[in-house]
């Protein structure tokens, strides 16, 4: 019995050594540096807060790890990726490259091997800056389960869910990937068309890695914005880019069932539906050989067996995300989705909630397509198909439902360090509990880094604000042309109009303080129609009602240049190049076509007509890219063009924007051409004033009966009188503004 007892002490201590222990977080005792810039939000435990450097060539993070430890692994949370980075070791005082990557994850895990001195670097040779939402050092051992290592996307689907936005695939298609994909094994495929910022990025591959998903999602580039017709949709996202995006993912990736958004964009959103009637078209057209040859040549045909719209009538099937899973410890699909959600902290002001109850209930889709025939037991996506997934035993479905975390996917909540969170009950009358203990509501933190602070005052007595000045929820809209305050405030956007009259000359202008999330919002270009740009003009309070802008101004009108005897200058919208025409810099033309360039992330920079090609200026990460001038500002200084100038000396209606802060924009206009209101003003004048509210870069904008501005979908500015006693601005083929509210009718007439 002693060498029995001795022998398991043995074995025992055998089994102790041989457990490997979890690696310890070194981030917080790391030195963080790079050239010129702090690094405090590098490593702040929120994604809703990203850390960039100035933008440059070859930008770097350096990391010093604590003395007598070592770092055996490095986890990046890129804002954006790279289009190619190296982590490097120095030795000798010489930088030698450890690894290469390119822009395939955002999220990553890189092996060191017990380093102490290294740095990422970016090995582009672009000029740009490197964002960064999170970063950890880890020492030895194994990593923590939240942190994401990332297999390819699968090989060949059985199941593809393809949804609008992140979230969408757990409030509308609910508990389907982690029954498919966790419990039943199936090859799984989640697209999004859109991925909306950085900061929801990293929350869908948070949530998706929280339901056992491991291969990476497929994640489209459409720009995230919202309208609630089909035809808008379809402006915003071209049908030629949207099909082709689709039959090539559909061929690519070969799913046996597809499952989509319903017909009527659940609650009414353009997006959903486009991609409702979008993915039926190209669900056949992906099948024949005569459409989109690049992705034909690529991949070759491929037949989907079915395809399921939610909420659609025909071949109504209802899904039960209610049964416990076996490989999540008893918790049911529906909760893993629900525990899913809170991940997405961006949306915890929001309405919406996962549950399979209410009039747009997770459960209920409709077969709209099939080549193997009809639903029988109509609760099975994968019915009548070769993979369909065999129902688990009975003795498990009675399993009781264990605590969402114990499921290995789901062991920590992670580096966001989520508060507890509402699951919705049964009865969907509020909380119930979860494992015996009670779930509460989650804090509505919004980003640190993101978000400009709105400091700005309010016409009336404000809601419950953030650290940072915005509404917790909800939106606020104020209008009094009489006063000539216009004010909206919603948890991501406050813009405030004033209207300024100076009776002695006479002179009205116009003065707008826009802040806003730059993870939620972008100041941009809005197009009447992005199919043939040029062609149809309109007023600018239609595109904007339409399209239902809370902010919305002329731009450069540069579509009057086209035809004439001068250079259209450098027009580039949604990071498609119309012109690239580049004049020499010329002091005696006007406008000179200096031009402002809007980033991805929210900051914005002038340059001279000729400094960039179009290219350069895609490399340097420009979505639109406006011609007109002089600029104004540049660096915070005043622009040493416009005292030379032999032009833009006279009173005219004028305007002009400029950022004072990635997030806090400025924009003026001045009236002019009516002599008892307003007589107009000259260039010096706007330059003088983009400089007294603090703007670090602006740019003169095409003035007179061009000039205007737009708010919640309605013209308040006035134009002077014209030829043959015209008082209505020029029609246009754009706008360029910010934020989108669903209090503007897009089909109401306009006032004026």
């Amino acid at each position: 019995m002693r060498r029995i007892a001795a022998l398991l002490c043995v074995l025992l201590a055998l089994a102790v050594c041989g457990m490997a222990e979890t690696a310890a977080d070194l981030t917080g005792r790391c030195e963080i540096t790079t050239p010129g810039k702090t690094t405090d939000n590098v490593h702040d435990g929120l994604y809703t807060s990203y850390w960039s450097n100035k933008e440059q060539k070859g930008g770097y993070l350096e990391f010093r790890t604590p003395d007598g430890s070592a770092a055996h692994w490095l986890y990046i949370c890129f804002g954006e990726i790279p289009l190619s980075w190296a982590i490097e070791e120095e030795t000798g005082g010489v930088w030698q490259t450890l690894h290469t990557g390119d822009g395939e994850y955002a999220h990553q895990v890189i092996p060191l091997g017990g380093k102490t001195h290294f740095r990422l670097i970016d090995t582009s040779g672009k000029r740009t800056q490197f964002k960064i939402n999170e970063v950890f050092v880890f020492g030895e051992g194994d990593l923590p389960n939240w942190v994401q290592q990332w297999e390819p996307p699968v090989e060949k689907a059985d199941l593809m869910l393809i949804a609008a936005h992140p979230d969408d695939e757990l409030i509308f298609f609910g508990g389907a990937i982690p029954y498919y994909g966790g419990e039943l094994k199936k090859n799984v495929a989640v697209v999004y068309m859109s991925y909306s910022n950085t900061t929801r990025r990293s929350e869908l591959l948070n949530g998706l890695w929280s339901m056992g998903v491991r291969h990476y999602p497929v994640i489209g580039e459409f720009k995230d914005t919202y309208c609630s017709k089909l035809e808008a949709a379809y402006q915003r996202w071209r049908q030629k880019d949207v099909d082709a995006f689709l039959t090539d993912v559909l061929r690519h990736y070969k799913p046996e069932v597809v499952v989509t958004h319903d017909v009527k964009g659940e609650y009414g959103h353009g997006a959903h539906k486009l991609c409702a009637d979008a993915v039926q078209r190209c669900v056949q057209r992906a099948a024949e050989g005569g459409f989109d040859e690049a992705s034909l040549q690529k991949w070759g045909t491929w037949q989907v067996k079915k395809l399921y719209l939610h909420l659609y009538p025909e071949g109504e099937i209802v899904m039960d995300w209610r049964k416990p899973l076996q490989a999540f410890g008893g918790s049911t699909a529906l909760e893993l989705a629900q525990q899913a959600y809170t991940y997405h902290v961006t949306q915890a002001h929001t309405d919406f909630v996962v549950t399979d109850e209410g009039e747009t209930g997770n459960e209920r889709f409709g077969l709209a397509y099939t080549a193997v025939g009809p639903d029988i037991r109509k609760d099975d996506f994968l019915e009548n198909i070769e993979t369909a997934a065999a129902q688990p035993p009975e003795e498990e479905q009675d399993r009781a439902p264990a605590t969402l975390q114990q499921d290995a996917g789901m062991q920590e909540p992670g580096p966001q360090q989520l508060p507890e969170v509402t699951v919705q009950s049964a009865d969907g009358t509020g909380p119930e509990e979860v494992a015996g203990q009670t779930v509460a509501a989650p804090e509505k933190e919004p980003g640190r880094y993101g978000k400009a602070k709105a400091e700005v005052e309010w016409p009336v007595t404000p809601p419950e604000l953030d650290a940072y000045g915005y509404p917790l929820t909800g939106e606020t809209v104020f209008s009094d042309g009489d006063a000539g305050i216009w004010f909206y405030a919603s948890p991501t956007l406050v813009v405030r109009v004033d209207r300024i009259f100076e009776p002695e000359k006479p002179l009205t202008w116009y003065e707008a303080q826009i802040f806003c999330d730059r993870d939620a919002e972008r100041f941009g270009a809005t197009l009447y129609n992005p199919e043939k740009p040029q062609k149809k003009h309109v007023q600018a309070s239609l595109i904007a009602r339409e399209n239902q802008i809370v902010f919305a101004m002329n731009t450069d009108y540069y579509t009057y240049r086209l035809g004439r005897k001068t250079k259209t200058g450098m027009i580039i919208r949604n990071r498609n190049i119309f012109f690239d025409r580049v004049p020499e810099a010329n002091r005696r033309q006007f406008p000179n076509l200096d031009t402002l360039a809007m980033y991805e992330d929210g900051s914005w920079r002038v340059f001279r007509s000729d400094e960039l090609t179009g290219q350069q200026y895609l490399d340097d990460g420009a979505v639109d890219v406006f011609a007109f001038g002089p600029y104004l500002v540049r660096d915070g200084q005043p622009s040493d063009f416009v005292p030379k100038m032999k032009n833009g000396k006279t009173e005219q209606p004028r305007c002009a924007l400029g950022m004072i802060e990635p997030g806090h924009y400025f924009a003026i206009l001045a009236e002019g051409r009516m002599k008892k209101v307003s007589v107009g003003v000259n260039i010096e004048w706007l330059e003088e004033h983009m400089l007294a509210a603090g703007c670090t870069e602006a740019l003169n904008f095409d003035g007179g009966q061009t000039a205007v501005m737009c708010f919640m979908g309605e013209q308040i500015t006035r134009i002077g009188r014209y030829a043959g006693g015209r008082t209505t601005p020029r029609e246009t083929t754009e706008v360029m503004g910010i934020g989108h509210s669903s209090r503007i009718d897009p089909n109401a007439k306009s006032s004026k």
